[in-house]
């Protein structure tokens, strides 16, 4: 049961077009950015080849777990649709990834206006990025991915696993909410947190 918004079925389709949707045109820019070379684009290709596979990444994760969250006045839930088969490991592990990728595109959208500050600007207190601009580049970006998207991952891995009091305080509100039993025999999967 999805709720009240919107029927199961209709989510179902909206979620099967929008995936084709994104890896279609996704891939569709992955191509022409490989197999063209326009010179004034330069090393920003690669920034947008990133942009497009991350996309691809994202557009199949979500549709693959079909997420949910639900706030109540003692806290919230994340789950997946389609991982409440899966056992609490395979469940968590997964809505895990789905994290990863998301914030993902935080870090990219950020990092996308750093370049084009410091390739527009060319501030001299940030002249030392053209001295050895992969090198740089690629430092400033995995530097950046490890703090926030690192930082975030292990918040939640550690902040948001389920627990026996997380599972006794969702259940009941996802039992009457949307029929999900927390409480059956695989314990389904979950990223809750509880705030008392």
């Amino acid at each position: 049961q999805f709720g009240s918004l919107v029927s199961e079925e209709f989510y179902h389709g909206y979620s099967y077009f929008t995936t084709s949707f994104a890896c279609v045109s996704n891939s569709y820019l992955i191509y022409i950015l490989i197999v063209t070379h326009v010179n004034h684009v330069g090393p920003y290709r690669w920034l947008l080849l990133s942009f497009a596979v991350v996309d691809v990444l994202v557009s199949l994760v979500h549709f693959a777990v079909i997420p949910g969250i639900h706030v109540v006045e003692f806290g919230y839930i994340f789950w997946g649709y389609r991982l409440l088969h899966l056992t609490t490991a395979q469940g968590i592990w997964i809505s895990l990834v789905f994290v990863l990728l998301f914030y993902q595109t935080f870090v990219l959208l950020a990092f996308h206006y750093i370049y084009r500050f410091v390739m527009l600007c060319r501030p001299p207190w940030l002249a030392w990025i053209e001295r050895n601009p992969w090198r740089n580049w690629l430092a400033i970006a995995g530097l950046t991915d490890i703090i926030f998207v690192g930082g975030i991952f292990a918040s939640v891995l550690y902040g948001f696993a389920p627990s026996k009091m997380s599972r006794a305080a969702f259940a009941p509100v996802l039992q009457q909410a949307y029929g999900i039993d927390l409480l059956a025999d695989d314990e389904p999967g979950y990223l809750g947190i509880v705030y008392w």
